[in-house]
């Protein structure tokens, strides 16, 4: 019987954007420091050995602007799911551990998801007769790209957050506690508020008690 001692880790990229599969092996990393880049350059961080059955990530987190240290047990990398990495004060996540396979069907699916909200919302344009369909699309593009990096999340600590597309902006809710964030789209201007923007941040709904 052959065992792979190849593991995968899958980062999201500070500088591009885009994700990034590292193959890591466990044998080098197990006395070794193992450090972690993307294509485009950017250090994503580092892995190294912490004891017979753990490993030591440390990753720079852009919400935080600091590193974290996270212990991952040695189980992660040989399980046949794709397990998420968080940061874990502000549940942002920052990448994949886990089965190759499986994390590339997680990005494919995500990808695909993404396109076809964005076929949706051209549909939806073309019924209303939206003049501003291309900003619209452009937003919707980069509330995704955000997404991507786990930069949309709700306050109340959920990441599952529904995307509705309105005439003159996005809406995002809460599937947990109801929050809602209502983003324009009516210009340049609104388009060029979003593409400076890393971090879209829900708050929970408030609810007035009655005396």
């Amino acid at each position: 019987m052959v065992i792979s001692a190849v593991s995968t880790l899958a980062l999201y990229c500070s500088r591009c954007g885009k994700i990034e599969l590292h193959n890591v092996s466990r044998f080098a990393i197990h006395n070794s420091e193992c450090q972690l880049a993307c294509s485009c350059g950017q250090v994503q961080g580092s892995i190294a050995g912490a004891g017979r059955h753990q490993y030591l990530l440390d990753i720079p987190c852009v919400v935080c602007e600091t590193n974290h240290l996270i212990f991952l047990d040695s189980k992660l990398f040989r399980q046949p799911k794709a397990s998420k990495i968080y940061c874990a004060q502000s549940n942002l996540e920052l990448g994949f551990v886990g089965n190759p396979d499986a994390i590339a069907e997680t990005i494919a699916r995500h990808k695909q998801e993404v396109a076809s909200l964005a076929s949706e919302m051209d549909e939806q344009a073309d019924d209303q007769g939206i003049e501003n369909s291309q900003i619209l699309l452009e937003i919707l593009n980069k509330i995704h790209d955000i997404a991507e990096q786990g930069g949309v999340y709700c306050s109340c600590g959920n990441t599952d957050v529904d995307v509705d597309v309105l005439v003159d902006a996005v809406e995002l809710s809460c599937s947990q506690c109801e929050g809602r964030l209502l983003i324009s789209a009516k210009d340049e201007q609104d388009l060029a508020r979003i593409s400076v923007t890393g971090i879209i941040e829900l708050a929970p709904l408030r609810r007035t008690s009655r005396k």
